[in-house]
Formats: structure tokens, C-alpha cells, sequence
């Protein structure tokens, strides 16, 4: 019976130049098998992840030196997913303990996992920059709620959403979590080990997950800037008020009363 292969996907940061990477004869998509040394499999995504099947902690750590100086806002410590992959299975599927299992390892059916596992890593990064958005707004919240007062400038809060729509759109524009591999345009075989892999890591379920909070954090700093904004404006209709009244009162010393102690 074969034995089982470690598989381990890697977000190292936002994005991965590929140009002048060893292929092993790929064209130019989303994976890039890459050409190693040692015949080891692995594929580099744009996106800042990579996927390395079987490989040793030395191997590991050779790759990901070799592609760290082109990557793009490099994670202090690289987001992972781990699975395992058994070969010689009648026909793809994944067993209830999490196991993938695999007619042959041929490239594309590596490939088609690497995907999958990569975006469930990206999924997982996002969730976390999402919630720390959440956490960020949540004191803002609870003070406006408990004490009917604003606790932070307009300025932090645009960056709340600045950081909010960073994340968001990151997942949206570059891993598109929810789109097929291209490969399955050759591949058309592969759609139904997409399709389990895609309902094993719940690619769809989070990444609609994750549009929902994005429009809750949406809704709170809008609904807070409105605030932040109505408060400036009636400051700056007391400021005028102040000022026609200051202005108001120099006419009467000027016209009135000056000229009374002048006399």
C-alpha cells in the first residue's frame, strides 16, 4: 500500500513575482509547478502562497528561502494548512478523517489540491484580519452605546476601513477563493475532486462568511463616520454663532458704548 504524503500550503504574504521562477514546463497560470533540485513537487501561486507535496523540513525551508525575497509584504509567520494524500485509491475523494485520496499523483491532481489548500490558507488569513477589524470597531461601539458619546476621530476610522477593504478585496481580486483552477479547462475530470475538496474546506461557505462581516464593519463605520460628521457640523454652527455674537458685540462697544465713556 502506498504511504501517505504530507501536503503543506503556505501564505508567505500578499504576492509572489513568479517572473524568471524554474517551471517545470507550465504555462503561465495560477499554479506554477515549480522546478526543484530534488524533483520535489511544489507550486507557487501569485497570491503569495505556495504548496509543497512531501516535502522535509530542509526542502521546506530551502523553498521558501528561494522565494522569499519575491514576495511582496511577507508574513511574519507564514499561514499554513496541512493535509494528508493517499495515491492509489479507486477514485478521488476524501475519507471522513480528513485524508485525501487520489487515483495517481500526477501533476494536475496535485495541482487541483494545492489550490485547494492554499485558498483555505488565504480564507484563513482574511478571517483573521476581519476579525481584528471587528475587534478594533467594537470598543467605538459599546462606548457610543453605554455612554452616548464618540471615542475615536473620523482619521481612525477610515483606517479601520482602509484595513477592512485591504483584506477583503485582497481575497476578491487575487485568490478569488470561490473561482475554479484554469487547469480544469484542460482537466475537465478534475471538476468533482474540485468540487469535494471545495465543499471539504467550505471555500464558498467562508468566503461568503467573510462578505458578510465586511458589510457589518461597512454598516458600523458608516453609521459611526455620520455621527463623527454631525458633530463637527453643529461645532461648526455653535463656532459661527460664537462668532457673529463676538462680532455683534464690538459693533455695540464700537457704536454704542465707547462713545458714552468717551463723553
Amino acid at each position: 500500500m502506498p504511504a501517505a504524503l504530507t501536503v503543506r500550503a503556505l501564505l508567505l504574504g500578499e504576492r509572489l513575482d513568479h517572473r524568471g521562477l524554474p517551471r517545470d514546463g507550465a504555462p503561465v497560470v495560477d499554479p506554477v509547478p515549480l522546478a526543484t533540485p530534488d524533483g520535489l513537487t511544489a507550486f507557487a501561486f501569485r497570491w503569495g502562497a505556495v504548496v509543497l507535496v512531501g516535502a522535509s523540513t530542509e526542502q521546506e525551508r530551502s523553498i521558501i528561502e528561494m522565494l522569499r525575497p519575491r514576495v511582496t509584504n511577507a508574513l511574519a509567520k507564514p499561514i499554513e494548512e496541512v493535509a494528508s494524500i493517499l495515491p492509489g485509491a479507486e477514485q478521488d475523494g476524501i475519507d471522513p478523517d480528513g485524508v485525501i485520496r487520489l487515483r495517481d499523483l500526477g501533476a494536475a491532481r496535485l495541482a487541483v489540491v494545492a489550490d485547494a489548500l492554499a485558498k483555505s490558507a488565504a480564507l484563513a488569513h482574511q478571517e483573521v484580519l476581519l476579525a481584528q477589524a471587528l475587534d478594533r470597531l467594537e470598543p467605538i461601539v459599546t462606548t457610543l452605546r453605554t455612554e452616548g458619546r464618540l471615542a475615536a476621530s473620523s482619521r481612525a476610522l477610515h483606517r479601520q476601513i482602509g484595513h477592512a477593504l485591504a483584506a477583503r478585496s485582497r481575497t476578491t481580486a487575487r485568490v478569488e477563493a470561490e473561482d475554479k483552477p484554469e487547469l480544469l479547462w484542460d482537466h475537465p475530470e478534475l471538476e468533482r475532486l474540485h468540487a469535494r475538496l471545495a465543499d471539504e474546506y467550505e471555500l464558498k461557505e467562508r468566503s461568503a462568511a467573510l462578505d458578510r462581516k465586511l458589510s457589518l464593519i461597512g454598516d458600523t463605520t458608516e453609521g459611526v463616520l455620520s455621527l463623527i460628521h454631525g458633530r463637527r457640523a453643529l461645532g461648526l454652527e455653535i463656532a459661527v454663532v460664537v462668532l457673529v455674537g463676538i462680532e455683534v458685540v464690538f459693533t455695540l462697544w464700537e457704536y454704542l458704548v465707547r462713545p458714552l465713556f468717551l463723553h
